[in-house]
């Protein structure tokens, strides 16, 4: 199974401050670069997260999108997102005390139950084949204010005696996480990075509740589904497979 190309780690293109990284990257896509390429800013004027929310592009923080070509559709490239928070969490763990780092469905990166990291997945038909974009904010130095959910950054974490991580030493960490893993994936599909999402998982086995746009469901955080759906196990016992929506534990 090779459901991507690795083709090693690929390009860094680093800008100053831009609107964002997953716009450049599709720029660049559309001027021919298929990757793997890596974008990375200093700042973002217009970052956003899922379901068009915004990422405030605060100073010291981390801005960076992986650009790929893939020969899978879209199902298997969601996939992805698995992938990359792991390499987010990795990349953290060697800077703060052991086991504060967890994932939370679908994509993002937990410090100590707050929420440090997000990523994003855009992805469209180019003239060189489908062409993928992993978005990926980690709050390094800085939270911002008035967000509504607990935040934090990997700099109010570090073990005792660590020295300050910038952003670059973060991103290097967390490309070369990102390739083995990617790596893995390609050749072994999505069986072992949903068992290593899984034993990073936050509020597995817990009660949940899940918002859809049109409905809002209740039950235990059963697991993964084979393509990285969350299954939500009801009060009957019933398995509901959900591809998309706001999970909140308690």
């Amino acid at each position: 199974m090779r459901p991507g190309r690795a083709g090693g780690r690929g390009d860094v293109r680093l800008y100053d401050t831009i609107d964002s990284t997953n716009d450049e990257a599709r720029r660049l896509s559309e001027g021919g670069e298929i990757g793997p390429l890596w974008v990375r800013a200093l700042g973002q004027t217009k970052g956003r997260g899922r379901r068009g929310r915004s990422w405030l592009g605060e100073p010291g923080n981390l801005f960076t999108t992986g650009l790929f070509t893939l020969t899978c559709g879209p199902a298997e490239a969601a996939n992805l997102s698995f992938v990359a928070a792991l390499a987010v969490a990795e990349a953290i763990d060697c800077f703060v005390p052991p086991h504060e780092v967890s994932l939370k469905w679908p994509n993002d990166v937990l410090i100590d139950g707050r929420k440090t990291s997000g990523i994003l997945l855009e992805s469209w038909q180019g003239p060189h084949g489908f062409h993928l974009a992993i978005g990926i904010g980690v709050n390094v130095r800085t939270s911002p204010d008035g967000i509504d959910q607990p935040i934090t950054c990997v700099s109010d974490h570090l073990r005792t005696g660590q020295s300050p991580v910038s952003a670059e030493i973060l991103f290097e960490g967390l490309q070369a996480r990102f390739h083995d893993w990617f790596d893995l994936w390609s050749q072994q599909g999505f069986a072992p990075i949903a068992k290593a999402w899984l034993a990073r998982a936050s509020g597995l086995g817990q009660p949940m509740i899940v918002r859809l746009p049109h409905e809002t469901l209740e039950g235990r955080f059963h697991g993964l589904a084979a393509g990285g759906a969350l299954q939500l196990e009801q009060a009957d016992g019933t398995i509901v497979d959900v591809t998309a929506g706001d999970v909140f534990f308690g």
